[in-house]
């Protein structure tokens, strides 16, 4: 019996193309996780799958990276289902791993596949350095600017309470005592003297 599986990564995408193709492809049963990236270990749709086949039987995927986390994990799922008799194809890669070359080109693919997310995460790091040699901020945009934050700073040394410059500026209080710890962080004497403004 041939049963299909379908994976995608975020609720934004669609997973009514891969779902379409493997029942065209006679795929009788399809099992899918939606909104679980592939290198989630808990996937409940595959655990169901791999639950349910038996010898003889066929998992049909859109593309192999649908399937295995990395390559090793690729490679963990085909000897585990090759250990209960079940083959893999995939429709894209052009793989059936009932075949003579089946093995040889998944070990390969995957290791392709592997290869291509680490350049991608290589390249993302790479950029993210770059930016920073040149001053750019990296991760989520600040709530305060530097005017405001250093506002932050001068009001609270001129006593104006914590729970009014949140107010001011329409964020919550945590991120006001951010900005003070970040003004005095290593400044050992600013320390205490902030601690003693904000319990004030």
């Amino acid at each position: 019996m041939i049963y299909g599986y379908a994976r995608v990564s975020t609720t934004d995408q669609k997973i009514d193309m891969q779902t379409e193709a493997l029942a065209g492809a006679g795929a009788v049963q399809i099992f899918a996780d939606e909104g679980v990236s592939g290198t989630v270990a808990n996937r409940p749709g595959l655990t169901e799958l791999l639950d349910i086949v038996g010898p003889g039987d066929v998992v049909l995927v859109w593309k192999l990276d649908r399937l295995g986390r990395s390559a090793r994990n690729l490679l963990e799922l085909a000897e585990l289902l090759k250990n209960k008799g079940v083959s893999i194809r995939s429709l894209q890669d052009g793989i059936d791993t009932s075949g003579p070359l089946g093995g040889f080109l998944l070990t390969i693919l995957g290791a392709v596949g592997e290869l291509e997310r680490e350049t991608i995460r290589e390249r993302v790091v790479a950029g993210m350095s770059a930016g920073r040699r040149r001053g750019e901020h990296q991760g989520r945009k600040p709530k305060l600017s530097r005017l405001a934050r250093q506002d932050v700073v001068d009001s609270v040394a001129h006593g104006v309470q914590v729970k009014d410059l949140a107010r001011r500026y329409n964020v919550n209080p945590a991120t006001i005592y951010r900005v003070l710890s970040d003004a005095v962080q290593g400044v050992e004497r600013g320390d205490r003297l902030t601690r003693k403004q904000l319990q004030a």
